[in-house]
């Protein structure tokens, strides 16, 4: 399946089907999507807000706008707290300011909504519409290149192959400086992606820094129609299966199946298998509920409460078991539907957590489709593990805790029993036990004849040693360190490899 993929993915979604809860509820939709936002708002949102909530942040809003643009004062009373007296105002500020009255609707929906406390209930134009579901499916035209945070600037994580971002030399572990003379120091990932995002053939100029060369670099790209499967499948050595699904997308249950069905060909049956769910930020309930049944033969999913307090399990029915273990690698961009998928594989003793605490996004939403094309995602539910631990806010704390993406997969790898390791880095790339994975940082750095290596990857060579704040983040590989962690080290002219038998 073809597949248009976005630079990078801000999902942070559980989200339930697009069904009109209004009509479901036995209420008409309006004419006017400025009222059927305000009724659902007060109807349906978990967090029950009150009317004259809405109305004052609505108010506040439009009339501190409206004083910026036209320099003219836009009063109202204190007790104006009511949706007609709200209405009353904007149609007497929309004359008063010449304003089109959709824009200050706009307005008062972006008001309504900052009182609600809730980044993840937004309101969507038809375009932002489009490129939300894109987002979630996969579906997006972009320069090629997925983000993580490091620190408070945007950090290449993966480059995807044959994109304008590869072409452009641009690597894993590049920091994102400016989009379009733009600083990216500091913002959010929705912010970033407002400057990343676009229509296919147009372009932007990035400055990034590689800090192994130490020098900054200015690229010109063009998004373009970039192509990517929604799951990486590949065999370790000693019959380890490893998969990575980057969005719950509608039909990720039925890629990830297909994925499964590739390792559990042939004679050898798998021994293990590593799931990598670091940085997905969730996507569709349907589509993880699909992926549980490859793992659990019936139990529970999860439990979610409303508005009201009222709880309802999600269960898995005539699903399958597995017959070897399970790791899952997460980070603190796992999120929502990855973060109920880990816990429920948790609680019902099936997977074990490798990695860091997960983002903590227990909330699931639903978009409502609106009369002029638009949408709204709403805040319904809160989301609870098997054994109703909270993850909303809190996140998933691993099994086996580590912070660095390559001494993950090793730690991963030794929940599995894998005792033996060949690590080689080479062309930006770290292969472990034969599968790739992107040099976000150097494995190894070389000084003359002296080789280092990551801190946090020997540790977990050498043993179970926990990783600690003040340890430096290379040590030197001498004989000594080499020969006391049972290693052994191959240096080539354009890599650099360690073996442990």
């Amino acid at each position: 399946m073809k597949k248009m993929l976005q630079s990078v993915s801000l999902s942070l979604v559980l989200m339930f089907g697009a069904v009109p809860i209004a009509q479901a509820a036995g209420q008409p939709t309006t004419a006017n999507e400025f009222d059927d936002i305000f009724f659902d708002l007060v109807s349906f949102h978990i967090s029950k807000p009150k009317v004259a909530q809405l109305v004052t942040g609505a108010l506040k809003t439009v009339s501190e706008e409206l004083s910026k643009q036209t320099k003219g004062a836009y009063v109202y009373a204190a007790d104006d707290d009511t949706l007609p007296e709200l209405k009353t105002r904007l149609a007497a500020w929309q004359k008063q300011s010449g304003l089109d009255q959709k824009k200050l609707e706009r307005l008062a929906i972006a008001g309504m909504l900052g009182t609600l406390n809730d980044p993840y209930t937004m309101f969507f134009s038809k375009e932002e519409l489009k490129q939300f579901q894109e987002a979630v499916e996969n579906e997006i035209v972009g320069f090629g290149f997925k983000l993580r945070m490091s620190g408070d600037l945007p950090m290449i994580r993966e480059v995807v192959a044959n994109s304008p971002a590869e072409v452009a030399g641009v690597e894993a572990g590049d920091l994102l400086l400016t989009v379009d003379g733009t600083a990216m120091k500091g913002k959010s990932f929705e912010d970033v992606f407002t400057f990343l995002k676009g229509d296919e053939g147009t372009g932007a100029s990035f400055v990034f820094y590689r800090a192994e060369e130490k020098r900054q670099f200015t690229v010109k790209m063009n998004r373009a129609v970039l192509e990517i499967p929604e799951t990486t499948a590949a065999h370790f050595t000693d019959d380890i299966g490893y998969i990575r699904l980057d969005t719950f997308s509608s039909d990720a249950g039925e890629q990830f199946q297909k994925s499964l069905q590739t390792l559990t060909q042939g004679n050898r049956p798998l021994k293990g298998l590593i799931v990598d769910l670091r940085d997905n930020g969730g996507g569709y309930l349907s589509s993880a509920r699909d992926i549980a049944s490859l793992f659990m033969e019936d139990g529970i999913l999860m439990y979610t409460t409303n508005r009201n307090g009222i709880e309802v399990s999600t269960r898995v029915y005539n699903g399958q078991t597995v017959k070897f273990p399970v790791s899952i690698l997460v980070n603190d961009s796992t999120a929502s539907a990855s973060e109920m998928l880990s816990g429920a594989l948790q609680d019902n003793g099936i997977a074990k957590l490798v990695g860091t605490k997960t983002f903590g996004k227990g909330s699931a939403q639903q978009v409502i489709p609106l009369v002029d094309g638009d949408a709204l995602k709403i805040t319904l539910h809160e989301y609870f593990t098997p054994k109703h631990r909270v993850v909303n806010h809190v996140g998933l704390t691993p099994d086996v805790i580590v912070s660095d993406d390559i001494a993950q997969v090793i730690a991963g790898l030794k929940t599995e029993g894998v005792k033996n390791f060949r690590i080689e880095e080479q062309d930006e790339q770290i292969l472990i036990n034969g599968v790739a994975f992107p040099a976000i940082a150097p494995l190894f750095t070389k000084q003359g004849s002296n080789v280092s290596i990551r801190t946090s990857v020997l540790k977990q060579l050498q043993g179970n040693q926990a990783e600690s704040a003040t340890d430096p983040v290379y040590t030197s590989l001498t004989d000594a360190v080499a020969k006391a962690a049972g290693l052994q080290l191959t240096v080539n002219k354009d890599s650099i490899r360690i073996d442990k038998q």
